[in-house]
């Protein structure tokens, strides 16, 4: 029988485990000295959501732009849906968006969902006239692809309401800028922090020790999907990320903006497409996240933006400049 001293729980399994976490910090510490940068942790899952409020994809790697999370064809919520009046729709007025996944399929993107059969599409249609669109989202009204009449008829079968559309952000059409953005408190996005259809920002960043702090109050623990992150963060203490003002991870570097205030949509549960009748965790959250100056929303995750491309893979260290 072949030993190897990665078999998990064995003596030198732990050895080597430990020796690897103190190389990594002793570099860390070498390559971005404490006033600028440190090891914070290191990349536990990636997150790409390409539709609005549908399934998003669990991948190992994925590449960092401007405009969002991108692996394939597919750049983070970069297709929406919206209502009759052009006003974007998620899981707060429509819960089981959860149950719809995308799949690229070629040049098409497929769209399964429970009791429907599959439809296509094309993943970067061309801007025509006929084709050219509106889409409202938060105070946004954006121009936008209407993906047309066939995708059009089966959401609102799915749904069993009328008037539903579907939309996409094209490269070539005009993108929603952070530093617009009007909240309750002041922020720093800058002129340039660009998003397609996401509620405010092209990142959120999560880690899973704040996820098991918050699970240990709940009667029922939910998984890390309820709170839709890009990046999950493992290897720190819960809340670590409260207190990262940048990070790099290879070439990527992010920048923080604000906490990221909690609603309904964390209620959803995301395998079954209904909320909470309790309003968990949502309900526990707002007993001990409360934080100045983000006023009745609790926080969980860090809103981030782009300053420098780069891919990134599950397993990435993460070096972070601190608050």
């Amino acid at each position: 029988m072949s030993y190897n001293v990665f078999d998990q729980g064995s003596p030198a399994a732990v050895f080597a485990a430990v020796a690897a976490g103190a190389a990594m910090k002793y570099m860390a510490g070498f390559l971005f000295p404490r006033d600028r940068y440190a090891y914070v942790g290191r990349i536990g899952q990636i997150w790409v959501y390409p539709i609005k409020s549908f399934r998003g994809h669990s991948v190992q790697e994925a590449e960092c732009t401007h405009l969002g999370m991108k692996w394939k064809d597919f750049t983070d919520r970069h297709w929406t849906v919206a209502t009759a009046n052009g006003v974007y729709l998620t899981q707060r007025q429509e819960p089981t968006m959860a149950l719809i996944t995308p799949t690229i399929i070629g040049d098409q993107i497929q769209l399964t969902a429970p009791d429907m059969e599959p439809i296509t599409f094309p993943a970067d249609p061309p801007v025509t006239e006929s084709n050219k669109s509106k889409v409202t989202v938060k105070a946004d009204t954006v121009d936008s692809v209407d993906l047309g009449d066939k995708v059009a008829d089966w959401l609102c079968r799915y749904f069993n309401r009328t008037g539903l559309r579907l939309h996409y952000s094209a490269p070539a059409l005009e993108k929603r800028d952070a530093s617009k953005c009007k909240k309750p408190w002041t922020h720093p996005a800058k002129p340039g922090d660009l998003c397609a259809f996401s509620d405010y920002c092209a990142y959120m960043v999560l880690s899973n020790a704040s996820l098991t702090d918050l699970n240990k109050r709940l009667e029922n623990p939910v998984p890390i999907t309820n709170f839709r992150a890009n990046i999950v963060v493992d290897d720190c203490q819960a809340y670590a990320e409260d207190s990262w003002s940048s990070l790099q991870i290879g070439d990527a570097q992010l920048r923080a903006l604000d906490a990221c205030t909690r609603c309904v949509l964390v209620t959803v549960d995301q395998e079954k497409g209904i909320k909470n009748k309790k309003e968990e965790p949502l309900s526990t959250l707002k007993k001990y996240r409360l934080k100045d100056p983000y006023g009745p929303k609790p926080c969980f995750g860090i809103n981030f933006t782009l300053d420098k491309p780069g891919k990134i893979r599950v397993g990435d260290p993460i070096y972070a400049k601190l608050r």
